[in-house]
């Protein structure tokens, strides 16, 4: 049985995924062109829709940070190649993973408010990573028509050449890498950035892409409505 609040939290995650993905495509396409180079006078915008959606990024991949952190205590939690289990045991079967956990005595009884709470943030932090975990390791397996990377160099256009990370050590420099992105697609000029950082932003632009589609796939299959974005509405 679907627990309704983990199921909402997955709703969101994928609309936060889904919806960076495309301010990306959006603002490669529009502000960017390979091989150009960055004019002296530009600036960063200062779009507070943007800035909106890139925060709520940000605060995905602590998230998933914090995940990780919690994955790495916890010798009962797969290892990150069994992708989607954690996904699968948060989203349906929450009561045996928190006993896995040592969670189940403080959910019996009346407990605090403040303690419900860091449940729940526990189990938000998990399924962030699950979904993580799970993106990476799809990342490379990507179907060649799915992949709207605008300057992919292969034809046709492949995220084939990423490794999905086999390792907690490959796994927490990808966390650190795509939160290091996150900042500075904050502050850098886009040009710059497809110029000078060229690897690293494809790479973050996979990993919420992939997420996107695995949170479609996962959607029709929880029997929830298909998460998506509409950013045209602000362009």
């Amino acid at each position: 049985m679907h627990d309704a609040a983990s199921l909402y939290e997955f709703v969101r995650i994928s609309e936060v995924t889904a919806t960076t993905k495309q301010l990306l495509a959006l603002n490669l396409q529009r502000r960017t062109r390979l091989g150009a180079l960055r004019q002296p006078s530009a600036t960063r915008s200062e779009d507070p829709v943007e800035h909106y959606v890139l925060q709520q990024a940000r605060d995905f991949v602590g998230q998933v940070r914090e995940g990780f952190v919690l994955s790495t205590r916890q010798s009962s939690v797969p290892s990150t190649a069994e992708m989607r289990f954690l996904l699968e045991r948060v989203l349906v079967d929450w009561s045996s993973l928190s006993e896995e956990l040592g969670l189940d005595a403080e959910l019996t009884g009346d407990i605090p408010a403040h303690e419900r709470e860091a449940l729940q943030r526990v189990r938000h932090q998990l399924l962030a990573y699950g979904m993580a975990v799970a993106a990476l390791g799809y990342l490379p397996r990507t179907p060649c028509a799915e992949v709207t990377f605008p300057y992919s160099f292969g034809k046709p256009p492949s995220y084939g050449d990423i490794p999905a990370p086999t390792t907690a050590a490959e796994l927490l420099h990808r966390i650190e890498e795509i939160e290091a992105m996150i900042w500075r697609l904050m502050s850098t000029e886009w040009q710059e950035l497809v110029n000078h950082h060229y690897g690293p932003l494809r790479r973050t632009y996979g990993f919420f892409e992939a997420n996107t589609l695995l949170a479609s796939q996962e959607a029709r299959r929880f029997g929830v409505t298909k998460p998506g974005s509409d950013l045209a509405a602000f362009s």
